[in-house]
């Protein structure tokens, strides 16, 4: 391991003059969540040291690995909240061990934490998914608050990552419990959900249209990739109403109904459409949804009658 110099040859005291810990800038340290952090060097010195300030923090709870190998043995029995590796070490440097843990896990997050200059490695680390790289120059109590940091901003971010993806998970199910086809684009137009009764209604499976743009949810209904109702969530444009016999506004959200005479190779399609815009919390647009429900026999049955 490089750079330990830095490390060995300052002795200062794990607290200051009054015992304090504020060199962490913590704000909140009630918080009952522990974490559990890898932490990985051939230098036994280094492991010892560094769980100590480390552990300053009441939330971290650091597990020590003398090389890659022996930490690539306990991920296999437990799983960690962050990973923290020194790049030099025997048999398998940190660039080496970071592209094998992302083999089995993508979202872990990994830091390297070195005294090799970044700017050796960082476009590789950074290409292999490294979170963060933190250079160990300087005081022990100045490092290490960096890379405390590091580990809690890495955990963090993760966390909230997986929330999101959660949440989009959940969203989805929702939108498949849904009887009627619908979807939804994001601020830019893709294409982010898709429901069962929209693969149903179109022939178009959820994998070969989410996070594609330039207006794709047309094309099944239209052969072409056009503007529909969901399009005047974002922009009031004259020429993509006019495509509509009317629209109804209520507040933000529309409705219409089209008859689509190239739907299903020719034989024609009725809808209802209704759609609407999607809010942050902070009351900002950052998509839109649509929903179609077919109306091709209330249309027939209208006809009949004479409506």
């Amino acid at each position: 391991m490089s750079g330990s110099g830095a490390l060995t040859e300052n002795s200062e005291s794990l607290t200051d003059q009054n015992g304090s810990q504020s060199l962490w800038g913590m704000t909140d340290l009630s918080s009952p969540a522990k974490y559990t952090i890898l932490l990985v060097d051939d230098e036994s010195f280094l492991l010892e040291i560094g769980k100590i300030y480390l552990e300053k923090d009441p939330r971290f709870s650091i597990h020590i690995a003398r090389s890659a190998r022996e930490a690539l043995e306990k991920l296999q029995c437990q799983s960690y909240d962050a990973i923290v590796s020194d790049y030099q070490m025997p048999d398998m440097n940190g660039i080496e061990f970071l592209r094998t843990v992302r083999r089995g896990d993508k979202s872990v997050p990994f830091i390297l934490f070195s005294g090799k200059d970044r700017g050796e490695f960082i476009l590789q680390a950074l290409s292999e998914g490294v979170d963060s790289c933190i250079q160990k120059t300087g005081k022990p109590s100045v490092q290490f608050a960096e890379l405390g940091h590091a580990i809690r901003k890495a955990i963090r971010q993760n966390r909230m990552e997986t929330r999101f993806r959660d949440l989009e998970r959940r969203e989805r199910d929702l939108l498949d419990f849904l009887p009627d086809p619908t979807f939804v684009v994001d601020i830019r137009g893709k294409v982010i959900a898709w429901n069962r009764p929209m693969e149903h209604l179109t022939g178009i499976s959820s994998s070969e249209i989410l996070n594609k743009g330039d207006r794709i949810y047309a094309l099944p209904f239209y052969q072409e990739q056009r503007s529909m109702l969901i399009d005047l969530v974002f922009d009031d444009d004259p020429n993509t109403a006019s495509q509509y016999p009317f629209i109804v506004r209520d507040g933000e959200k529309l409705f219409s109904e089209i008859t689509i005479p190239n739907f299903r190779n020719g034989k024609g399609a009725s809808f209802w459409i209704a759609s609407s815009p999607l809010h942050n919390s902070e009351g900002k647009i950052i998509g839109a949804i649509e929903l179609i429900r077919e109306v091709s026999n209330r249309k027939m049955v209208d006809r009949k009658a004479g409506h």
